[in-house]
């Protein structure tokens, strides 16, 4: 079944503003917890370390929602750049990863405030498995819909890869925090793994994809 196309040009534009605008206010929610510590007037009398040292699971939490906000939303950011035009299904799926990005903000808060478990771990995995998993299935929808595309910049199989990877990074962190328990969120640095994955698939991808295209 086609597509049904919104045919207005400025309709994928309204559909990237609307994510920009989200992840601005996720990116915004996630240090207002960290500004309220400062300005506590409960804080006023404690030393600027010690203040410090106290909430460095809260600031460690911060950083990394920020860099995994920062690195979904440049995923997004290059699918979106592809596309021409949209549809209702493209809009919705866009809008379920919104909403799982607008949700990150939450299991950052309660990593501050309860200690360390698998379940702590799971939500904050699962959160993050969540958007990369409808990040993978706009790239996914995309990939399958060449109408949508921009002439001489199309969705490629290597675009697919990067965003399925970090699906199965997720993955890999949950399984490590299950079996090794005592890493709890240090399991996210599993994350890092899709760098050199990256280095040894996407050269072959694109071989493979420039091949494919040749015999078309």
């Amino acid at each position: 079944m086609e597509a049904e196309l919104d045919e207005n040009p400025r309709g994928i534009e309204r559909v990237i503003f609307f994510t920009d605008a989200v992840v601005a206010i996720a990116i915004t929610l996630l240090i207002l917890p960290l500004v309220e510590i400062v300005t506590n007037d409960n804080t006023a009398n404690i030393p600027l370390p010690t203040l410090i040292y106290d909430n460095l699971s809260q600031m460690f939490g911060f950083a990394l929602s920020f860099l995994i906000i920062a690195r979904l939303w440049i995923g997004n950011h290059e699918i979106l750049l592809s596309t021409a035009k949209s549809t209702g299904a493209l809009i919705w799926i866009d809008i379920a990863w919104a909403f799982t990005i607008v949700v990150i903000p939450l299991p950052t808060e309660i990593t501050a405030v309860y200690d360390a478990s698998l379940l702590t771990v799971t939500i904050y995995i699962a959160c993050g498995f969540a958007s990369t998993l409808a990040l993978t299935g706009l790239c996914y929808y995309l990939y399958r819909h060449p109408e949508l595309q921009k002439r001489g910049h199309p969705i490629s199989a290597v675009q697919l890869w990067g965003v399925g990877i970090t699906s199965g990074a997720f993955i890999l962190a949950f399984l490590l925090a299950v079996l090794i328990p005592p890493i709890h969120y240090y399991s996210m640095f599993a994350l890092a793994l899709t760098w050199p994955a990256d280095a040894i698939m996407k050269p072959r991808i694109r071989k493979r994809e420039a091949a494919r295209l040749a015999k078309s």
